[in-house]
This record gives structure tokens, C-alpha cells and sequence, in this order.
């Protein structure tokens, strides 16, 4: 028995004098008891703390798996914002009413005289060069209509386009929408539901939004036009900006369009709820004189793991934009949005604009 001990014991401090572990080659090497004990005391008490350590490392990892979990089922989901402008910002059936032309002769016959140097012909201009050169002139009078506010009066209306509205099997009106202004649609309006139906039900069965609207898309063959002066005289003669473009609208929704052939229909932009519908890319254009069904799934991301502390979220920061002017300097009304990085973008944009000439564009967002 002494001698196997003995084997074991040289063993030992064999292993012990070849080991990089601190502390095992002291037990051996020590000559009194005391000191033998206190290295063996604390070598113990080391490899507890190792092996404590260690484990805690271990069910870390295992807590916070690296892998990725797609998991799809019905929910309550919030129901989100969907903002519906015309292809046609100027209202077609509105031009072919006498109050149309009055209207513009009374409010905006003085735009005649601002650019008439701009609108003569040039010498050896040819008539396709000056059509060109003419258009945009005219696009400048309705870029000025639109920073007014005054297109509220000749663009599409949520009570005319709106003809028949329904949310979860429950009637809803104009009420429900808000107004919504940009320079390419002018009038937009964003359907809001009441704040007790935001959510879909349970077992499956989603919010459903079923609406009839009026695409305004009257014509006429007289309308029927790629350029704006149509006759020998008028080429001649080129009328001013205000009595030709503005007194047919056909021509306006062309120049609104970027001279792009011209639609009748609907562009619905389905975004978030209180964000700008503007600033998104998801949109689905609706031809007009045709039933379109759109579904919606939510998706949710989740974190798989638990986070290893409390995180506070920022504030959502709000931007509000101008919704429409009014005649009054003072009155001006505006719609607050959650900010999204579009927004950020925008500002951007708005701030380097504003830095060089002053000024902001009407092309985006203000606030």
C-alpha cells in the first residue's frame, strides 16, 4: 500500500513539475504543512470558480441560440393606413363647369402677365422647340397653384370620390379620411378606422376595407390633345399659359404626369399607421372601372433570446407637415407623422436647399 502511494505521490509531483496550472507544483513543493494546505486551499477554490465560470459560459450560449425562427399564425394585427390619390390631380368633370372658368379668371387671370418674356417665341425657334420650352413655363403656374393651396378648390373631393365605404361590415364616410396634399396628386386622402376597429379579429378572420370609388375620368374628344396649342391659329397666337393649360385640364394632368401617358384610375400607398404615405414605395395602382382585391398578412420578428438587460427604446420623434394652407397667413393646417428614414432623408434634402438658396422645395415635404 506505501509503495503504490508512493507511485501515486511521485506521479504527482511529476505531473506537477511539468503543468503550467499555478498553484499544483506549491502543494508538493512546500515543506511545512501549513503552506501545503493553504496552496491546496486555494487551488481548490480556483478551479470552483473555473468550473462555475465555465458553466455559466456554457448555459449562456446555449440561451442564445445563433439560428433564425420563422413562425407565421393568426394574430391581431393593426390595421394600417391606406392613402388613395388620382392619376389625374386636376378633377376632369369639374372642367366642363362654367364656375371652373370663372373661378380661375378671378383668382388667377393675373398670372397672364408674370412670364411674358418667358412664353414669347424665339427668332429661329422651331414650333417643337417652343412647345417644349413652353411647358415647362406652364408647369411653373402650377407649381405656384400648388404651394398656394388654392388646387384644394379644383382637385378631387373625398365626398364625390367616395361613393360607397365599408369597414368590417360597418358603414364609414368622408369622416374617415383625412386630407392629404402633394405636388404630383394634389388631393390625397388617408383612411383612418375608428380606434375600437383598428385590429382584425381572432380565428383568422382579418379587417376588411370594401370601397366603391369614383376615378373622375371624363372625356372628351376635344381633349384628346398631345400638345397644347392644337391649331394653326393657336400657333400662331399661343394663348397664355393660364387660358390654355389651366382652362383644360387634360393638358394640366399631362404636365402633372411629366408628359407620361395619362391613366384613369387610383394609386392606393398601404404604409403604417401615422406614417407619411408619401415616403413609402409600397403602392398598388387601381385601373379604373375594375375590382381589385388586395390581401395583407402581418409579419412579425421576434428575438429569440432574452435580452441580458433592459433596453429602453428612444421616443418616436413626430414631424408635422403642412396639410393644406388656408386663405388666412395665420390658419394653416398640419398632420403630425411618425418619423421614418425617408423623413430623415427629406430633411436632409429640405436642409441643403435651404442652406444655398433660402428656400425649401415644394417637390417634398415641409414642416
Amino acid at each position: 500500500m506505501r509503495a503504490r502511494l508512493r507511485t501515486v505521490t511521485g506521479a504527482a509531483q511529476e505531473v506537477a513539475g511539468i503543468t503550467r496550472t499555478h498553484g499544483l507544483l506549491h502543494i508538493f513543493l512546500s515543506r511545512g504543512t501549513a503552506r501545503r494546505l493553504f496552496w491546496l486551499l486555494l487551488f481548490v477554490a480556483a478551479l470552483i470558480g473555473c468550473t462555475v465560470h465555465l458553466a455559466k459560459l456554457v448555459q449562456k450560449f446555449t440561451d442564445r441560440s445563433v439560428e433564425s425562427r420563422l413562425k407565421l399564425r393568426s394574430e391581431r394585427a393593426q390595421f394600417p393606413d391606406v392613402t388613395i390619390c388620382n392619376f389625374k390631380p386636376m378633377s376632369l368633370s369639374l372642367s366642363v363647369n362654367s364656375q371652373y372658368y370663372n373661378y380661375l379668371k378671378a383668382f388667377w387671370g393675373n398670372f397672364d402677365n408674370w412670364f411674358q418674356e418667358d412664353t414669347k417665341k424665339r427668332p429661329q425657334e422651331s414650333d417643337e422647340s417652343y412647345q417644349n420650352r413652353i411647358e415647362k413655363v406652364c408647369k411653373k403656374v402650377l407649381d405656384v397653384m400648388w404651394v398656394s393651396g388654392d388646387t384644394r378648390d379644383i382637385s378631387h373631393l373625398d365626398k364625390t370620390m367616395l361613393l360607397s365605404c365599408r369597414y368590417n361590415n360597418e358603414p364609414c364616410s368622408h369622416k374617415n379620411f383625412s386630407l392629404v396634399q402633394t405636388s404630383r396628386f394634389w388631393s390625397c386622402y388617408t383612411f383612418h378606422p375608428d380606434p375600437g376597429q383598428s385590429s382584425s379579429g381572432s380565428g383568422g378572420r382579418g379587417a376588411e376595407l370594401d370601397m366603391v370609388l369614383f376615378t373622375d375620368g371624363y372625356t372628351d374628344s376635344s381633349y384628346y390633345s398631345r400638345y397644347i396649342f392644337q391649331t394653326e391659329q393657336e400657333k400662331n397666337n399661343p394663348p397664355s399659359c393660364m387660358s390654355r393649360i389651366l382652362f383644360r385640364s387634360r393638358s394640366a394632368n399631362r404636365l402633372l404626369q411629366n408628359n407620361q401617358p395619362q391613366s384613369t384610375g387610383l394609386r392606393l400607398f398601404i404604409h403604417d399607421a401615422k406614417s407619411y404615405p408619401m415616403s413609402q414605395t409600397e403602392f398598388v395602382d387601381v385601373a379604373s372601372a375594375t375590382s381589385t382585391s388586395i390581401k395583407l398578412r402581418p409579419v412579425h420578428n421576434r428575438l429569440k433570446s432574452t435580452p441580458s438587460r433592459s433596453c429602453s427604446e428612444p421616443p418616436i420623434e413626430t414631424i408635422n407637415y403642412v396639410r393644406h394652407f388656408s386663405n388666412a397667413s395665420l390658419n394653416v393646417v398640419t398632420k403630425a407623422y411618425s418619423k421614418s428614414v425617408s423623413d430623415f432623408v427629406v430633411e436632409a434634402q429640405q436642409s441643403i436647399l435651404h442652406s444655398n438658396c433660402g428656400c425649401y422645395s415644394h417637390l417634398l415635404p415641409f414642416s
